[in-house]
């Protein structure tokens, strides 16, 4: 029996996200300009959880919804990250049952960001946050 590493299933989550843009019009390639495009469709996610009296009036995703499109979106920008900053998957060691990306001695944590800026919105871009990594890991 094949046993698959955290790669292989980030990997193949980056290729879910890829299809599920498709049905959403939007291609995505692994680019830095992809990264604007993927804030775009989180905040179609975003929009979909009810705030304030909403939430009392309609149900929106679960926490296992959204951890799951975590996990695709996710494994869509970590790979777009390890093609342009290096590093590879792991499970984290600093966080149990945590996925990361080690650059260096660096642990980042792409399911996580995309879990936030799925619930915060906006000032969790994931376009800004690209940036910031590719500054802080190129210098």
């Amino acid at each position: 029996m094949t046993q698959f590493t955290v790669a292989d299933m980030m990997r193949a989550y980056s290729e879910d996200a890829i299809d599920l843009a498709k049905q959403l019009n939007v291609e995505l390639d692994f680019s830095e300009e992809s990264m604007f495009k993927l804030d775009q469709i989180l905040e179609i996610y975003h929009q979909g959880i009810p705030k304030g009296l909403k939430k009392f009036f309609s149900k929106g995703p679960s926490e296992e919804q959204i951890n799951q499109m975590a996990k695709v979106w996710g494994g869509y920008i970590g790979e777009t990250i390890i093609r342009h900053l290096g590093g590879e998957w792991v499970k984290s060691n600093a966080f149990e049952n945590a996925i990361a990306i080690k650059i260096g001695e660096s642990e980042i944590y792409p399911p996580a960001k995309i879990f936030k800026r799925i619930m915060n919105g906006p000032e969790d871009n994931v376009n800004l946050y690209f940036k910031v990594l590719k500054q802080d890991f190129e210098s």
